[in-house]
């Protein structure tokens, strides 16, 4: 079998594996319990404002088939691409040979295939004649110690491969250009990028510089409960600080950014594009540049045109309408606006979307401290209403959460307890309030829904049992 054939071959793999991965995902629920039950009950009005989760053995089950099928994925994508990322760095930095390349595989999630590249060529020999040479032969003999070779220093580095067309790199290195002068923490420095398939990948890729550190979730278990308190403060204090990143208009950051633009956090941002579904397609599905510039918005009307957006798009493309549904959520906004949950005056947030220690890198700097040294994949960030991003970090104090609003409760055992503790004492009570709050913890549930419209009956479950959550507290006629 020619080379050529074998890596025709292993393209189709990997766009089978893709389709294959999409499927499963489109068809288990996000939220509800396999077997219909509710998994969470409002606990009352106390300050505290928490959800409590129904244990169940079925959704373990279910979160552990994910993972797995997950991992299988991501392995099967790397193997596809392992010959093709060798040759795309040896295309990229000419002087090396494919000795000089090491590829490795790496955790990247369902929207990337992830790969560690480390390039070490060791140095030629000067010639026999150079000084530098000569110098080397004769420092043994006059010294009586031989000459340390200097070694050079490995340069490591990211290969992110989408794995949907319809993720937008423009956007994203427009993102992590602005995020590099906006914020204190360290993002990924994009080295080079290509959005288009004339390469050795035959797709789109975006090669970073590697930072330092582990995930959290990797380190986690080895911390001591000082350090873990460290690690969570450093979170606390990571959510605080991107609540000061504000804006007048919602939106993703605008590719129309200038340099000048970034670096004076005189930025301009677009609408969130509507189809950001991986099942999108037609035109559209990969918007580089919107038609216009984000318009200053208060909340309440940004939610209402995104729900008028999601309706104009499911007509269009045929989709499912779910109207009632749609009517349920616009009374449901007005509500919170009436309660005063989404005030007029409240500028806009800048959101990771996904604020994981899966995507926090951290370091070990003494017994009772730990230090990020980087933030991940900041593929999604957008400005979005301040409730977005003032989520509690449940997953510090409960291992057993997987990203729903409800595991936010107080925890029994004396450490996870003291955690808690450790981000309420950092954020105050302003953050807690949003965090806590019940009407804000469904809002933050229907959010997803809202940028990507009912993709599986999963959502659509969901919607409603949010929904008739809401409606307990607050009539939603």
């Amino acid at each position: 079998m020619s080379a050529q054939h074998e890596m025709m071959q292993q393209t189709d793999e990997a766009v089978n594996v893709r389709e294959n991965y999409s499927n499963l995902v489109t068809k288990m629920p996000s939220t509800c319990s396999p077997d219909g039950s509710t998994k969470y009950k409002t606990l009352g009005p106390s300050p505290s404002y928490l959800v409590r989760r129904q244990e169940d053995s079925t959704e373990n089950a279910s979160s552990i088939h994910s993972q797995t099928s997950t991992i299988e994925f991501e392995q099967k994508l790397y193997e596809a691409f392992q010959q093709k990322a060798t040759q795309l760095v040896l295309d990229l930095f000419p002087g090396y040979c494919a000795e000089d390349v090491k590829i490795e595989s790496m955790q990247g999630g369902g929207n990337n295939c992830v790969i560690g590249i480390t390039l070490c060529k060791s140095p030629p020999k000067p010639p026999w004649y150079s000084l530098r040479r000569i110098r080397n032969t004769m420092q043994p003999c006059l010294t009586g110690r031989r000459s340390r070779e200097t070694q050079p220093t490995p340069k490591k580095f990211i290969l992110r491969i989408p794995s949907s067309p319809t993720q937008d790199m423009h956007h994203q290195v427009t993102t992590l250009a602005y995020l590099a002068h906006r914020i204190s923490y360290p993002v990924p420095r994009v080295v080079v990028f290509d959005a288009s398939e004339d390469n050795a990948l035959g797709q789109a890729y975006m090669l970073q510089e590697r930072l330092p550190g582990k995930p959290l979730t990797e380190l986690w278990a080895d911390l001591n409960q000082a350090q873990r308190l460290s690690a969570t403060r450093a979170i606390s204090n990571i959510l605080l600080d991107l609540q000061t990143v504000k804006s007048r208009s919602p939106g993703i950051i605008s590719t129309r950014n200038t340099t000048y633009d970034l670096r004076r956090d005189l930025v301009s941002t677009e609408p969130v594009p509507i189809s950001r579904s991986r099942h999108t397609s037609g035109p559209g599905r990969n918007q580089a540049t919107n038609a216009h510039l984000s318009n200053p918005q208060t909340t309440k009307t940004f939610l209402l045109d995104l729900v008028a957006r999601q309706r104009a798009h499911a007509a269009a493309a045929n989709l499912p309408a779910c109207d009632a549904l749609w009517a349920r959520v616009v009374h449901m906004i007005h509500r919170l606006h009436g309660l005063a949950l989404i005030p007029d005056l409240e500028p806009f947030c800048l959101s990771h979307a996904d604020l994981h220690p899966r995507n926090v890198l951290a370091v070990s700097t003494s017994e009772a401290t730990v230090e990020v040294t980087g933030i991940l994949n900041w593929d999604r960030a957008l400005f979005a209403p301040a409730f977005v991003s003032m989520r509690a970090p449940f997953f510090l104090w409960d291992a057993g959460a997987d990203g729903g609003e409800e595991a936010l409760v107080e925890p029994t055992d004396g450490g996870p307890l003291e955690v808690k503790r450790a981000f309420e004492s950092v954020v105050g009570e302003d953050f807690l309030t949003s965090a806590y709050c019940v009407e804000l913890v469904l809002m933050r549930r229907l959010w997803h829904v809202l940028l990507a419209g009912f993709e599986s009956g999963g959502d659509i479950w969901m919607a409603e049992e949010v929904l008739e959550e809401f409606g307990k507290l607050h009539a939603l006629d």
